[in-house]
């Protein structure tokens, strides 16, 4: 085989569509929240983070109470053991508001049972 057809045979498949692979299973225990305003450390930028669903250490010396309330100290504290990449306390301190609600209500929903988080989702996706 020449050169040229290899190319021929290599364009033709490019143009081909690949299908789509089936999109991934979400994970129920992880919640992905999207800066507006990107956290930047360095030369590193964060506009994504992974929260994930607290385990009981996580919430060693933390008050239930205060974090049901979205109490903020509370929730600054809680953030660095739960995401991932892992925001350190001073970062999310000095979040923008939106994203500050953002990670919270995150934190809170896990609080829910599964079916509620689900139905929650539903509801939300209705009125967006």
């Amino acid at each position: 085989m020449s050169k040229d057809t290899s190319a021929a045979i290599i364009d033709e498949l490019k143009k081909k569509e690949a299908p789509t692979p089936p999109p991934m299973p979400s994970n129920p225990d992880i919640e992905t929240i999207e800066f507006n305003e990107p956290i930047v450390r360095g030369d590193l930028t964060i506009s994504e983070v992974n929260i994930n669903k607290p385990k009981t250490g996580a919430l060693r010396g933390l008050s239930l109470s205060d974090l049901l309330k979205l109490d903020v100290d509370t929730v600054i504290k809680l953030v660095p053991r739960v995401s991932t990449p892992t925001i350190l306390e001073h970062e999310v301190a000095n979040l923008d508001p939106s994203d500050f609600l953002s990670i919270s209500t995150a934190v809170v929903g896990f609080f829910a049972s599964t079916e509620q988080r689900k139905k929650a989702k539903a509801e939300a996706s209705l009125t967006a």
